[in-house]
């Protein structure tokens, strides 16, 4: 009998953002430490194909998708869904432990054990970030989500310390249920020459989202623009909220230097990163910061911002500015960072220190048996035969 539900309808079309990636390690960890036979994964019909690919042997139920036109469309559907359908399935599958890959769990405890993922709680730990600040009603809509999850879950799971100490001050009343587990990196070893340029560059990725602070990072790079031989490279998409960057950047007359390469794939994402004299990542908030952990891992000299949860999770491996925000700081440590030359040696040792911290194998360890904890069953006599992990 299948014992462990995951619950990945929060996966997003293009499989493209952190959270996604998280789900997406975690399943291939599952499948190579002989755990996915046991599991049941529910998602929509889009993930099929990706899914298949990570773990064959997992038992599918699939969901049609829809398109959802708004974020209060998706997050009102992931309500409906986890609270009319999913009791139903866990039923009628016989599960013991539900596992959800993202917050909005539904309105009801569920007949089963249950372990969240909620990644972080920034829409209430850090309701203002430099100049944005959310909206009093998704606040308000957040606290209440946040709530329901962590009443009804009976694990829930922290991303780094930073993280874990946020749920603790903001939802004291569910201390005793938080678990830190820090975030699985998969990389692959691609061809990094399928995309030769001919230029050395600066790298930042992500700059889809306000907090990534990549105005920072622009406006530094323009001060010492002719102090240096690097371009900047910038990927990611470019919503509306972030256009204002592309603006800027035409009207200060810097598009031969300032590049944004749109939506990039995990091959062309690994060439980036790679080749980069240096990899910046300027943010004001993170709940755990993948990319850094990536930089470093493929042994590319990487500048963060001095925020807790970057020296946390970097573990001093990195160069370090700040404030966030500051741009002459930043300037000056971009310049200190290309007239450094890190021995290959200290770039190893960096990159041997996050494979051991970080490798999804491991982290996937982990999680199954926070699984194994969570509905108390000792491993010698579990019928799904956990002591093969």
């Amino acid at each position: 009998m299948k014992r462990i539900l995951l619950n990945y309808i929060y996966l997003s079309r293009k499989h493209a953002g952190g959270k996604d990636q998280v789900g997406l390690n975690l399943l291939k960890g599952f499948y190579e430490n002989g755990f996915s036979k046991n599991m049941i994964i529910i998602c929509y019909d889009y993930s099929v194909e990706v899914i298949r690919t990570l773990a064959p042997d997992i038992e599918i139920y699939q969901i049609k998708s829809k398109k959802m036109k708004s974020e209060f469309s998706r997050l009102f559907f992931q309500m409906y869904f986890n609270t009319i359908y999913l009791p139903a399935i866990v039923k009628k599958k016989g599960v013991s432990c539900l596992f959800h890959l993202s917050i909005n769990n539904g309105l009801r405890k569920l007949p089963c054990k249950t372990v969240t993922l909620p990644h972080d709680i920034k829409q209430i730990a850090h309701r203002k970030i430099g100049t944005q600040k959310i909206s009093t009603y998704k606040y308000l809509l957040y606290k209440i989500i946040y709530y329901l999850d962590f009443v009804h879950a009976d694990q829930i799971i922290a991303i780094s310390e930073c993280d874990k100490n946020d749920i603790c001050q903001y939802y004291p009343q569910f201390v005793p249920k938080v678990t830190r587990i820090y975030n699985p990196i998969m990389l692959s070893d691609y061809n990094a020459t399928i995309l030769p340029v001919s230029f050395p560059y600066i790298l930042a990725v992500n700059i889809q989202f306000l907090h990534k602070n990549t105005i920072t990072l622009i406006k530094a790079y323009e001060n010492i623009q002719n102090e240096i031989a690097q371009k900047l490279v910038l990927v990611g998409n470019i919503p509306d909220r972030v256009k204002f960057l592309v603006e800027y950047v035409k009207e200060h007359h810097l598009e031969e230097k300032v590049i944004f390469t749109g939506l990039v794939s995990e091959h062309e994402m690994d060439y980036w990163i790679r080749n980069a004299d240096l990899y910046v990542n300027p943010t004001l908030f993170e709940g755990f910061g993948m990319t850094a952990v990536e930089a470093i891992w493929k042994q590319t000299p990487c500048l963060v911002s001095d925020i807790a949860v970057n020296k946390e999770i970097t573990k001093g491996l990195c160069y370090y500015y700040g404030p966030a925000d500051d741009i002459d700081a930043l300037s000056t440590k971009i310049l200190i960072c290309l007239k450094e030359s890190l021995s290959p040696d200290k770039l190893s040792a960096a990159s041997e220190e996050m494979k051991a911290s970080y490798n999804y194998h491991f982290i996937s360890k982990e999680y199954i048996n926070c699984f194994k904890r969570v509905i108390k069953e000792n491993s010698d006599n579990d019928k799904c035969n956990y002591s093969s992990v």
